[in-house]
């Protein structure tokens, strides 16, 4: 997926709406999931494994684009989150491919990640957007 770094457009309110829905991931990967997620690089491993099955979970009973939106919210925050507090970072609104307007994280040295486009993708499209990966991709994830 291409992202045009130079479209950022930071939204200093983003940061508290992604802590939320942050949130929100920590309380489905229990209550749904049995995993706990506790901010840890192992965590994140952990959300590859829960959009892993919300794939195939998807492809079974088509749910409402609201629904695979309100997982993708929650675990791409989650992961843009673990990542922008061991790295820094603002999130704003960035352009994709297409001209779409996305949720984004710009870091210091321009680097942008797209967490909630990527956890989409996982769940709708497959393995080629694993978000373990993508997270390692940009530095993260020693383990």
């Amino acid at each position: 997926m291409r992202v045009d770094v130079s479209s950022f457009l930071p939204q200093p309110d983003m940061g508290f709406v992604a802590g939320q829905y942050s949130l929100d991931a920590v309380d489905i990967a229990a209550n749904n999931f049995g995993v706990k997620l506790d901010g840890t690089e192992q965590s994140v491993r952990a959300v590859e494994g829960m959009l892993t099955r919300l794939h195939d979970d998807v492809a079974k009973s088509q749910p409402a684009d609201e629904v695979v939106w309100t997982f993708a919210k929650a675990f791409g925050s989650y992961v843009g989150e673990a990542y922008r507090r061991r790295h820094g970072g603002e999130w704003g609104f960035v352009e994709i491919e297409g001209g779409a307007a996305v949720a984004g994280l710009r870091f210091a040295d321009g680097r942008v990640m797209v967490p909630i486009e990527m956890a989409h993708r996982r769940i709708t499209v497959g393995p080629a957007y694993d978000v373990w990966k993508y997270y390692r991709s940009l530095g993260g994830g020693t383990l």
